[in-house]
């Protein structure tokens, strides 16, 4: 039961590092991609201080 769950654990972690790395490689348009505060970002002329 523990090498299971042992297992289960490092696969997902090599599936988020994966991930991880395929994004970070893959250099998205959008560097804000993430970004929780991307709707009031002044970047994209959208600030609440208008």
């Amino acid at each position: 039961m523990q090498i299971t769950i042992v297992i289960l654990v490092v696969a997902s972690a090599l599936t988020y590092a994966s991930w991880r790395i395929y994004k970070a490689l893959k250099g998205d348009a959008d560097p804000c991609s993430d970004c929780k505060l991307k709707k009031n970002c002044q970047k994209f002329g959208q600030s609440k201080e208008k």
